[in-house]
């Protein structure tokens, strides 16, 4: 529902409205307010017990991963008493290297100093021992050693260990993308991070519970972070490990950015709702008013059609009735110069002279009473003779049939010279030969209105006359003026007609000038540009495609004006400095023609017309549908073109042979359906295949 906001001048209707809208929105405010901080906090605390408890899990499988490992600990020292040999650490076991030693020395390789007492009496209770030790890849990260006696009842058979795989230990490939592992030993020291160019391990509390949330800073960058203590000196006599899961705040409060973004487009929309309905509300109110003062603006500018439509059921509903029965009565009075005035925009607005003719043909039944309408030009050729077009409106049909024929010129036609309208008898004695179709369709009797261009005869309107049905005075003063009308109508046409002349001319003119630059390329530009339109009609290119395609055809090699003489005609092969001067006529083209607006869309074939299909053309490296279709036209018509002329340094090579060059560029120089296109124009019933050497003269067009 499309709706007038002219009504909101009222005073009365600007008050209704700013009441409704602020009772509407304050509420809305406050209530999306409200709604955004609740939901902030819900987020923030969810956010909080999912990271604690991503913590606690991960603390849970870790623990149970050195269990694990523990086991898999055991079981090698099993096989160790039975004699069996060594399990490999990292196929059969998650360890990186595993040690097997006896006596109380131990050897430098694995960094395990002399057990104290307390480690050797947890080990003869069975219990296995983490030690942490710098690893000899990172000195920064601690390394896991798992250690344990191979056979309590005998402690002298040694003690087996194991450096522990920590890909397998911490897991960090199973977390989300967007959380990052710190683990830290009993002295905050690093035992693993999945991300070593950050670290929590000052962060965390130094007076906290077990587990726990905090938040901490890196490089600008605020992160929120759980912890989880592991508490292992009762099984593994070591000290309580820390897991701390890390999450930038900004990632995890994402959603909320989205809410507030979708909070804010709901207030929007919501907002718009409530303008929208007060706007209805208010119109319904003030609507009445509004649609009679508007219908009397109408009635004072003359405009008697408007009818004003009220549904009230009121007061309001009756004084509509009233006045639209005023209304009509006036209407009928104007009707006619209304019709007259459709005419005159149709046929003003018209560009061509066939568009003139079938518009104003069409309009006439609208305008005046006539058994039928037709619309004659005369094209003078002799003193006594001139080519005359006749379009006849067939009577009681929309359909319109055209004449032409070559006769001398009547009698009449010196009389419509004279005459504004001349009045002609359809019969053998009067009938002039340039009416005689009309005389065929059953026409008995018409009236002759002239159109002169420059004082003379260039058209007529001619309507046939009705016998049921009369011309009145004012019929014929309304039809003199529409005649009128065409005549400026067709000087408009004729004015257009000469400017595409020019146009064109003036373009033909400057590709010749610069074919004329070097006498190898006499007409390049116009063979180029009328082998392009021939493929692009083939390829069912509309008629604006091909009109930006001659336009930017013939002027597409503008850049050589810029190219020096002595480059152009050279006979032998360019060098590389040569070949850039050469090349850089693209770009010297479009610099030209880019000041001008009317050539922005042909631009493309100036400056892609030696793009490749493959990419590996010039200018830019333009590849396949980055190239204009345009271009990818030109660039197979501008080939074939200098292929087939003579050059300085070559002589032209035969056609068929050049047809069977550009096939075999196909897909790498030129776009394959264009070549399909332009093989089958070229079809030939014998076949040349292009040499290798043929090839390369494809490929050095320029």
């Amino acid at each position: 529902m499309i709706l007038n906001s002219k009504f909101l001048r009222s005073k009365v209707a600007r008050r209704i409205f700013v009441l409704f809208v602020a009772c509407a929105l304050v509420p809305m405010a406050v209530f999306t307010t409200l709604s955004f901080i609740q939901v902030s906090r819900q987020l923030r605390s969810q956010n909080q017990r999912q990271l604690q408890q991503a913590a606690k899990s991960l603390g849970l499988a870790v623990y149970e991963r050195l269990t694990i490992l523990d086991s898999d600990l055991q079981v090698a020292s099993l096989r160790i008493q039975r004699g069996d040999p060594m399990p490999s650490p990292t196929s059969e076991l998650h360890f990186q290297t595993m040690t097997v030693w006896k006596g109380q020395s131990v050897p430098e390789a694995n960094s395990i100093s002399t057990m104290t007492a307390s480690e050797s009496t947890h080990l003869l209770s069975g219990k296995s021992l983490i030690r942490l030790d710098s690893c000899s890849a990172n000195k920064s990260v601690k390394c896991i050693l798992i250690v344990r006696m191979i056979d309590l009842d005998h402690p002298a058979s040694g003690l087996i260990a194991g450096e522990v795989d920590s890909n397998y230990l911490w897991s960090a490939d199973r977390l989300p993308a967007d959380i990052d592992l710190f683990a830290l030993g009993p002295g905050k020291e690093i035992l693993y991070s999945s991300n070593p160019d950050k670290t929590s391990a000052a962060t965390v509390p130094s007076q906290r519970n077990a587990s726990g949330f905090f938040a901490w800073r890196s490089h600008g960058t605020v992160y929120d972070a759980a912890y989880r203590d592991l508490f292992l000196r009762a099984e593994f006599l070591a000290g309580t490990w820390t897991v701390i899961l890390s999450q930038n705040h900004q990632d995890a409060f994402a959603p909320m950015q989205h809410f507030r973004d979708t909070l804010f487009l709901v207030a929007v929309l919501a907002m718009w709702i409530v303008i929208l309905f007060s706007l209805i509300q208010i119109r319904r109110t003030m609507g009445p008013l509004e649609k009679l003062g508007e219908g009397t603006k109408q009635i004072a500018e003359q405009n008697f059609d408007a009818r004003v439509e009220i549904a009230s059921g009121d007061e309001f509903e009756d004084l509509a009735a009233s006045f639209n029965s005023m209304s009509s009565r006036l209407g009928r009075q104007f009707h006619t110069l209304r019709a007259i005035n459709d005419i005159d925009q149709a046929i003003l607005s018209s560009l061509n002279r066939d568009a003139v003719v079938s518009t104003a043909l069409s309009r006439m039944p609208n305008l005046l009473p006539g058994e039928c309408f037709a619309l004659v030009i005369f094209q003078p050729n002799s003193a006594d003779s001139a080519f005359v077009q006749l379009t006849v409106r067939v009577p009681q049909s929309d359909v319109l049939r055209t004449f032409a024929d070559r006769i001398a010129l009547p009698s009449e036609l010196q009389q419509l010279q004279r005459d504004r309208s001349l009045q002609i008898l359809l019969d053998p004695e009067h009938a002039p030969d340039f009416l005689l179709p009309l005389k065929d369709l059953g026409v008995t009797s018409v009236l002759v209105f002239p159109i002169l261009l420059e004082h003379r005869p260039f058209a007529a309107l001619v309507c046939g006359l009705s016998p049921t049905a009369p011309m009145t005075d004012e019929d014929i003063h309304h039809a003199i003026q529409v005649a009128d009308q065409l005549a400026v109508a067709f000087s408009n046409v004729q004015l257009i007609e000469a400017m595409e002349q020019l146009h064109w001319g003036t373009l033909t003119a400057l590709a010749r000038a610069i074919d004329a630059k070097s006498a190898w390329t006499a007409g390049h530009s116009e063979r180029v540009t009328q082998l392009a339109l021939k493929i692009g009609s083939a390829m069912g290119l509309s008629s604006r495609d091909l009109q930006i395609m001659h336009r930017g055809g013939l002027l597409h090699d503008i850049g050589k004006i810029g190219t020096a003489p002595e480059i152009l005609d050279k006979p032998g092969k360019l060098d590389a400095t040569e070949m850039q001067h050469m090349r850089d006529h693209v770009r010297v083209g479009v610099r030209i023609l880019e000041p001008i607006t009317a050539f922005t869309e042909a631009l493309p074939i100036v400056a892609q017309h030696h793009e490749w299909f493959n990419g590996g053309g010039y200018p830019e490296g333009l590849a396949g549908d980055e190239i204009s279709l345009h271009a990818r036209i030109f660039a197979v018509a501008d080939c074939y073109d200098a292929l087939v002329s003579d050059r300085p340094y070559r002589k032209g090579v035969p056609r068929k042979q050049v047809v069977e060059m550009l096939k075999e560029k196909s897909g790498i120089q030129f776009d394959p359906t264009v070549i399909d296109v332009f093989v089958r124009l070229c079809a030939e019933d014998d076949t040349i295949h292009a040499t290798k050497e043929d090839a390369r003269l494809v490929e050095q067009t320029i």
